[in-house]
């Protein structure tokens, strides 16, 4: 019986040696793919970086002459750009109250 006691711990003692070197394989199998990975999307970031990096340096630069051109035709005209001012102040307040008069919950007495 002992024999066949030592021939099973051997046994075992084989296959937990096999299955360690299973997962240590899987393991470095699983790092090599990660890093593979990463550097794709850090490859296609880079990419996507360099190709919108043009166009948001000529959006900004397009909204910075619209805001001097806004500013310029402000000082040349103070009256007309006060009314819009005044104006668009007026629609959006109209708006906030008419919005908010809408959405109030209907009051509920204690009786109901």
């Amino acid at each position: 019986m002992a024999a066949n006691t030592d021939d099973i711990r051997a046994s075992v003692s084989k296959d937990i040696t096999a299955l360690q070197q299973e997962v240590s394989r899987l393991q470095k199998m699983i790092s090599a793919q990660g890093a593979e990975a990463y550097y794709e999307v850090r490859g296609r970031a880079g990419k996507a970086y360099d190709e919108a990096l043009p166009r948001a340096k000529k959006a900004v630069a397009q909204i910075r002459a619209e805001g001097s051109a806004a500013a310029g035709a402000a000082r040349e005209h103070p009256t007309a750009a006060t009314t819009a001012l005044v104006l668009a102040g007026a629609i959006g307040f109209l708006a906030g109250y008419l919005l908010s008069g809408s959405s109030q919950p209907e009051p509920r007495h204690w009786w109901r």
